[in-house]
């Protein structure tokens, strides 16, 4: 009989692939949601609807005779409040923990992210895992916050894994990358021929969701890796220029660095051309930002992580050529037609 794994958040992106891969590795799966049962979710994988952060919410039926919990339920900063924030991260992390624990699972993967190092506060560069966070944002405060209560649970005996992600993209993304490829797309729907972009370069971090996958699973099963915290990255970080340049090329499009910080089209141009995008099919699935690039300009003293916890357990990372990953989001979200 098949060992028993539950997947948080079972309707979000990560999970999207997690499950697939879970089912394939010969898993009984088992997910849960807020949400209704999403639509594409395979037969075979249990559903339960729930909200995590209900303390009246029974939980034994989602988590009896389950082994190993990836944990990846939380809600982000783009399109919650901090009070959702709290509530869905720390408060539902809290309750999950407390019937995991109950049930005797063998080892928790929680999904955190780099975010609690902050942006504000220097920190040693590359930023290791043992260095103190100093959170400066909403989501990173949460994430931290949520962090220590997963902590609490292993002082008292529950075997648990924290991992720390960069921006991660891959096929069904739909903010970060995949709202910079929008800009781009709907620059060539415009009729533009050249993307244009600021002359100051930003460093960028980025993660391929095969990636995080791999790495969950792998620590899950890597006893060594309980009571510890990993950084999840590529090891290389192209700027924004070099990331603009590869979106563009994907899409037919040419690629200038310019003086003028502002420039590109106005958010009202921008607007009114996705406007005729949606109207021309186009589904309404990537996060629309009115600031062009926002992802790409966001510039954070504490970028660079520490990825030598991680590469010494063993674990080699798989998707490291960002052209290669360019192609597979542009043929990917023109097939589903997330761009035209």
């Amino acid at each position: 009989m098949a060992s028993t794994a539950l997947v948080t958040g079972g309707s979000g992106f990560i999970a999207s692939h997690l499950l697939p891969a879970l089912v394939e590795a010969g898993w009984d799966v088992r997910t849960c949601g807020r949400r209704p049962r999403p639509d594409d979710l395979a037969g075979e994988i249990s559903y339960f609807q729930v909200d995590l952060a209900d303390p009246s919410a029974d939980l034994g039926p989602v988590v009896d005779g389950v082994r190993q919990v990836f944990h990846l339920a939380g809600a982000s900063s783009s399109r919650s409040s901090e009070e959702e924030m709290f509530r869905n991260n720390v408060d539902a992390t809290a309750h999950l923990l407390d019937a995991v624990s109950a049930a005797g699972a063998e080892v928790v993967v929680h999904m955190s992210s780099t975010s609690v190092y902050g942006e504000e506060e220097q920190l040693p560069s590359p930023v290791p895992e043992t260095v103190e966070p100093r959170p400066s944002r909403a989501y990173g405060k949460a994430k931290w916050q949520t962090e220590q209560v997963v902590w609490r649970a292993v002082e008292a005996g529950l075997p648990a894994v924290v991992v720390r992600p960069v921006s991660v993209h891959g096929p069904g993304a739909t903010k970060l990358l995949a709202s910079a490829m929008l800009d781009v797309a709907i620059e060539r729907f415009a009729g533009l021929d050249t993307v244009v972009i600021g002359p100051a370069p930003v460093e960028q971090r980025l993660l391929h969701v095969d990636d995080v996958v791999a790495a969950s699973v792998y620590l899950a099963g890597h006893a060594p890796a309980q009571g510890r915290a990993f950084n999840l990255a590529m090891p290389q970080y192209p700027s924004s220029h070099e990331v603009a340049a590869l979106l563009a090329a994907e899409l037919g499009l040419g690629f200038e660095v310019v003086d003028d910080a502002e420039c590109g089209p106005s958010t009202e141009e921008r607007t009114a051309a996705r406007d005729r995008m949606l109207a021309a099919g186009m589904t309404d699935d990537i996060l629309f930002t009115p600031e062009r690039f926002r992802f790409m300009g966001k510039a954070n003293r504490n970028n660079r992580i520490d990825l030598s916890a991680l590469l010494g357990t063993g674990f080699t990372l798989g998707q490291t050529d960002l052209g290669d990953a360019v192609a597979e989001l542009a043929a990917w979200y023109g097939e589903h037609r997330w761009i035209l």
